[in-house]
C-alpha cells in the first residue's frame, strides 16, 4: 500500500525581497520540472498567526518512496544546491512539514487497512463510566 505525502514549505519573506521570491519561484519551477519533480502549489494564508508576508508551498507525492528519491535528485543537483542557498538569503524563516495526505480514490482508512493486512485485530479501549457533561456530578449547566 502506498501512502501519499504532502511536502509543505512555509516561508516569511520581507517585502523588499518580493521580487527576488518570484525569480526564485520560477527559476526552481523550471528545475523541479527537469527533474520530475511535482510543481507546488503556492498561497498565502488567510487566517491563523501568519500574514501577509507568508508564502506557502505545497507538493504532493504519490509514496514516501517517490518523495525521498525525487528530493534527493533535489538536493544532489548543483543547480538545485545554488538556488536553495538563494532562498536562504531571501526568507527571514522557513519551516518545512512532511505530512501523509488522505488519498480520496482509497476510501479505506490506511492504518486500518494495513493492520488487517498483517493480521492484527484493532481494539478500541472504551472508559465504561464515562458520563456525558450534562450527567456529570459537577455540571453546572
Amino acid at each position: 500500500m502506498k501512502i501519499r505525502v504532502l511536502f509543505r514549505t512555509i516561508q516569511e519573506v520581507p517585502v523588499e525581497n518580493r521580487e527576488r521570491q518570484k525569480e526564485l519561484e520560477h527559476q526552481s519551477d523550471l528545475e523541479a520540472l527537469r527533474l520530475g519533480i511535482p510543481l507546488p502549489t503556492r498561497y498565502r494564508p488567510f487566517t491563523g498567526n501568519c500574514n501577509n508576508l507568508t508564502r506557502i508551498h505545497e507538493r504532493e507525492f504519490e509514496s514516501i518512496a517517490e518523495f525521498t528519491r525525487l528530493m534527493q535528485k533535489w538536493f544532489d543537483d548543483p543547480i538545485c544546491q545554488k538556488l536553495d542557498a538563494d532562498w536562504e538569503k531571501c526568507y527571514r524563516w522557513q519551516r518545512q512539514e512532511i505530512l501523509y495526505a488522505d488519498d480520496p480514490r482509497d476510501p479505506v482508512m490506511p492504518w486500518l487497512q494495513m493492520a488487517a493486512e498483517q493480521g492484527r485485530t484493532i481494539r478500541y479501549v472504551v472508559n465504561p463510566n464515562y458520563q456525558m457533561p450534562k450527567d456529570q456530578p459537577n455540571y453546572k449547566g
